[in-house]
Formats: structure tokens, sequence, C-alpha cells
């Protein structure tokens, strides 16, 4: 228990910290040389996917994990199955409700007007969803999955997780502290779900 209280307190200073220290300098500088060195990234024009992508690998992992009890498999792949299947819908609601209680400025908007920078209390929407980062907060259970169960790959989970984390960067979509807190928040996710669900049960 000290130990979760410790690492959770550390968290949130490193990510109010990047708040009031790193969030406004890094983005201003990553859109100066995004802008300048990389000029066919269009940052306001990426779609959105990630809802589609938690139906399809949400339905896929179910539709596995059932396929291995029927066949009588407890192994690594349906435990891995069922856990991915739980975290994904629950993290893509927790993510939703949390960018709306927070209702920070994303990245794209505050570039485009410097005095839209602020949190707008229980009142998040387009344009003030940045905290946390939906798409940390979704894919780090995954990837904490990934990295439990078939832990041959952990160097290509790292490298994408971090090239995810650096994507949500320099396409301005998210401050440095947003994609901390999706990082955090998904790490806590995967913990409470895998130890409800269990690693070893059928």
């Amino acid at each position: 228990m000290k130990k979760i209280t410790l690492s959770t307190l550390g968290a949130i200073t490193f990510i109010i910290l990047s708040i009031q220290l790193f969030d406004l300098p890094l983005a201003a500088w990553i859109a100066e040389y995004v802008g300048t060195y990389l000029p066919y990234v269009k940052t306001s024009n990426i779609r959105d996917q990630l809802l589609m992508i938690v139906i399809t690998l949400t339905s896929l992992s179910w539709m596995a994990y059932f396929y291995f009890v029927y066949q009588n498999i407890f192994d690594h792949r349906t435990f891995f199955c069922r856990i991915s299947g739980t975290v994904l819908p629950l993290s893509f609601a927790l993510k939703t409700v949390l960018k709306w209680m927070f209702g920070r400025t994303e990245t794209h908007t505050w570039l485009s007007d410097n005095s839209q920078y602020s949190f707008h209390w229980f009142a998040g929407t387009k344009g003030f969803q940045g905290f946390p980062s939906g798409h940390m907060l979704v894919f780090t259970p995954i990837f904490l999955a990934l990295w439990h169960f078939y832990p041959r790959y952990r160097l290509y989970y790292g490298a994408l997780w971090l090239c995810l984390a650096v994507a949500l960067l320099i396409t301005e979509y998210h401050f440095l502290s947003d994609v901390l807190a999706g990082v955090y928040i998904g790490i806590v996710v995967y913990l409470v779900i895998s130890r409800t669900i269990g690693y070893g049960r059928g």
C-alpha cells in the first residue's frame, strides 16, 4: 500500500510540474520545428479512429477468449484475451468521462488562440478534451498485457509505446502532461483489472 501511495504521489507531482513548467514551452517548440522540418504533417485533419479500434479489438479478444474456453484451453492466450477484452472498453469509457470532467484545452486549440489555455471543469467539449490522452490511456494496458503474456517481444512493445507517445506530441494533439496522465491511469487500469480477474483463473 505504501509503495502504491508513493508512486501515485510521484506521478501526480510530475504531471503537475509538467503542466506548470514544460507543457507550453515544449508545445511551442514542437509547433515551430515540426512546421519547419515536417511540413506535410497535417495535425488538424487526422481522424480519430480510436472508438472503432476499441470496438474491433474488444470483439476479437472476446471471440478468441470464448473459442479457447470452448476448446478447454486455459493458458496465457486465454488470459490475455480476457484481460484485453476487459481493459479496452473500460479504459475507453474512463477516458471519455475524464476528458469531459477536466475539459482541458487541446494543444492545437491553444496554438490557434493562446488565451484558451485552461481547464474547463465538467465542460469538456470539442477542442477542450486534451487531458488525459485517450490513446495512451487505452493502449498502455494493452502494451502491459503484451509485456506480461508475451515477454519475448518486449523491445518492440516498448518501441511502439514510445512512438505513440511521441506521435501524440508532434501532431499537436496533446501536451506532455496529457500523455503522462494517460500512461499512469492506463497502468492503474491494467493493475486493477489484472488483479481482479486473475492471471490463472479459467
